[in-house]
């Protein structure tokens, strides 16, 4: 019986043992089972707020953290709040955005009113210089058609002169006897010489005449308005002189010189006539 009890005492302290045992390892077990758990949330905590640190700083800026009451009728916390001066500033950057595109049309509206009145500037000077320009060339023009109306009127005198002279000595030759006989006939040939010649330098005259005039209508804007007077000109025949067959005497042959030139000079004033007119019209 003694025996009994005392296996029955010893029982109960090995029960007792066990269980002190088994809930020392129950409580380690849920001790090595809480543990990580709660590890992680706080290394996932220190991890957030690292990137959040981090991206704060991207641009050398500096975060602050406030701490806030935050009121509530059922719980009272307080809240961190985490300010990102780097998102602020993007929002005074956008904020800022209509100022300074006013700001900017407020320095190119007076760069574009400036570049446009220099260049009207420019314009209206470039158009007083091509006028002035123009007008001179016009008055050079006029003067030269002046110069070139007297020589042409010259050369023409000059033509009725030859044309005569070379008739005339003719005609002296088949008068005169002897040695003057001879000298008339050379005579003759050098003034048929000097009518060619003169003839060659109206032509040349005429088609620079011709030139200067055409220059001017150009610039006068007046193309078609000296036609008429080419025309003329063109369809102007040179007269002839007469070869003084009807005169018998040297005496006759002179006062017939001297009217035939006369007569041809008044031939050829009509075409003088029509470069006068085309210079009245260029002043």
């Amino acid at each position: 019986m003694l025996k009994m009890n005392m296996r029955t005492e010893h029982l109960k302290k090995y029960l007792k043992y066990r269980k002190i045992s088994a809930f020392s390892n129950w409580g380690a077990y849920y001790i090595s089972l809480s543990l990580p758990v709660i590890m992680k949330q706080i290394l996932t905590m220190a991890f957030l707020l690292f990137c959040s640190l981090t991206f704060a700083q991207v641009n050398g800026n500096k975060i602050s953290v406030t701490k806030t009451k935050q009121v509530d009728t059922i719980y009272n916390t307080d809240r961190v709040e985490i300010v990102n001066k780097s998102f602020d500033k993007l929002v005074a950057n956008l904020t800022k955005k209509d100022s300074e595109t006013n700001s900017m049309w407020a320095t190119l509206i007076p760069l574009l009113i400036g570049s446009g009145l220099t260049l009207l500037t420019t314009f209206f000077i470039e158009q007083w210089k091509t006028g002035k320009e123009k007008e001179v060339k016009k008055q050079q023009l006029v003067s030269r058609g002046r110069a070139k109306t007297y020589l042409l009127t010259q050369v023409l005198k000059d033509l009725a002169m030859y044309k005569v002279h070379k008739q005339y000595y003719l005609r002296a030759s088949q008068l005169e006897q002897n040695s003057e006989k001879e000298d008339s006939f050379k005579k003759h040939y050098e003034k048929g010489q000097e009518q060619r010649i003169t003839e060659a330098k109206f032509d040349d005259n005429i088609a620079e005449y011709f030139e200067l005039v055409t220059e001017y209508s150009i610039l006068t804007k007046k193309v078609d308005y000296f036609q008429k007077h080419f025309q003329d000109i063109f369809n102007f025949e040179h007269p002839k002189s007469s070869n003084f067959a009807n005169i018998d005497s040297l005496s006759e042959l002179v006062d017939g010189l001297n009217n035939e030139e006369k007569r041809l000079n008044d031939k050829y004033k009509k075409l003088t006539a029509i470069l006068e007119q085309i210079q009245i019209a260029m002043n």
